[in-house]
């Protein structure tokens, strides 16, 4: 009771509720992210549901102490707060946990990282559905992979000197508008692979031999797109308008 009473009346100092959503871009300092001016900040914590230990973000205004405990990542997953936030009209949040994975192999590595989008109530905690604190929205969030091409020196003349096959996935989200529900979000992505024509489906050294002129990066036209998403309240989650290709080549490490 005496720590619910504390965060009402911490939560009536706190900012004023926009008059309509609105976005707040965020600065990670160590294990938190929080906007220019101090006003709110964004932490994650571990929560339990069903059996299952929940990664989700929490938001807190200045002056609200920030939650305890350590998340205790894998050797291959790291957690950090996502660097963007949405104020809604209701005085709720959308908050984000960044969440990523990372490989290494003989003679190359990579790793990438997915967001995953929660819907947080006026107190700043993920809101409990159906199916307990899921996040509203997972889309990937960037990638970046190295992988070893040559063997011998045939296979350097072969590749113009270009040992590593490269690749690059970048994704942008904002908000797009208000909608009866939550914000409509854009998400927006690049891809790209150095050299041109290389593909991690394929063995590069059974393709024709490099020349200088591929030695460059070539947007990957197929996972380079955008796409609006709608919350789809019936479902508690964002729905695009057009399906997501399958870009695992840049998003999976």
């Amino acid at each position: 009771m005496i720590a619910t009473l504390f965060l009402f009346a911490a939560l009536q100092t706190s900012p004023a509720v926009p008059a309509e959503d609105r976005w707040e871009d965020l600065v990670l300092t160590d294990n938190r992210a929080c906007t220019a001016d101090g006003a709110w900040c964004v932490s994650l914590v571990e929560e339990v549901w069903e059996g299952e230990v929940v990664v989700a973000p929490v938001v807190r205004a200045a002056g609200d102490p920030a939650p305890g405990g350590e998340i205790k990542a894998g050797d291959i997953e790291t957690y950090q707060p996502w660097t963007g936030l949405v104020r809604l009209a209701d005085g709720g949040f959308l908050a984000g946990v960044e969440a990523g994975a990372r490989s290494m192999y003989s003679g190359g590595g990579g790793q990438a990282s997915e967001l995953r989008l929660y819907r947080l109530d006026a107190a700043g905690a993920a809101e409990a559905g159906e199916y307990g604190a899921a996040p509203v929205l997972t889309v990937p969030l960037r990638g970046s992979l190295m992988i070893r091409a040559c063997f011998s020196e045939a296979d350097m003349k072969q590749r113009a000197g270009a040992c590593h096959d490269e690749y690059s996935f970048d994704a942008t989200l904002k908000t797009a508008g208000g909608s009866d529900a939550l914000p409509m979000l854009d998400y927006e992505t690049v891809a790209t692979a150095f050299p041109r024509g290389v593909s991690r489906s394929e063995d590069s050294l059974e393709k024709a031999p490099l020349t200088k002129a591929d030695l460059v990066a070539e947007r990957d036209p197929k996972c380079s797109y955008q796409r609006r998403f709608v919350f789809d309240a019936a479902a508690g989650v964002y729905r695009p308008d057009q399906p997501l290709p399958d870009c695992s080549d840049y998003t999976i490490p």
